[in-house]
């Protein structure tokens, strides 16, 4: 099935290679397989593939493509590639270093999925996130965009938390 193109099949080849479970261990194979899943849209392969460019397995270290990769699957809202991706831009590593991005990303990665529905947008319902207060922190996440909003300015944590949430509102919102 994966050699025909089904992306779900190449994304549990590429598991399999990297796990060294059912094949040996081979990260140049996993990546192969990940990067064909991935370019069809299985955004678990797209983080994947971020994650082996981003250590070098299989491949030369390659953060900007890993960034890239990371920046599609979170653009679906994979929170695992959202926490990467914001953590580039804080240190600067494979895009530039901007801290009002990472705080978004930072924000969405630690975002509430189950935000009650026919609230008023705003309060955490219809399409928009629901973001926690700053003081109030659950997540991992959510601890680094605290810290971040410490090093903000108002007017930049204002701006931070509206591209979040019209970002929320137009990408992640319906993939969840």
């Amino acid at each position: 099935m994966a050699q025909r193109g089904d992306r779900d099949a190449q994304f549990n080849v590429a598991l399999r290679y990297q796990d060294g479970t059912d094949f040996p261990r081979d990260y140049e194979k996993a990546r192969h397989w990940y990067r064909k899943a991935a370019g069809q849209g299985h955004t678990t392969a797209q983080y994947s593939l971020g994650l082996l460019l981003a250590k070098g397995l299989g491949s030369p270290k390659d953060i900007e493509a890993a960034a890239e990769w990371y920046r599609m699957a979170a653009e679906h809202g994979h929170q695992a590639a959202q926490f990467n991706l914001a953590q580039m831009y804080e240190k600067g590593q494979g895009v530039p270093r901007d801290l009002v991005m990472a705080y978004v990303w930072f924000a969405l990665a630690g975002a509430s999925p189950n935000a009650p529905q026919g609230a008023p947008p705003g309060k955490g319902g219809g399409s928009t996130l629901r973001l926690l207060p700053v003081s109030k922190s659950r997540t991992v996440a959510e601890m680094h965009r605290n810290r971040l909003a410490l090093l903000l300015s108002a007017m930049e944590r204002d701006l931070a938390t509206q591209v979040a949430e019209e970002f929320y509102a137009k990408h992640v919102r319906p993939f969840r």
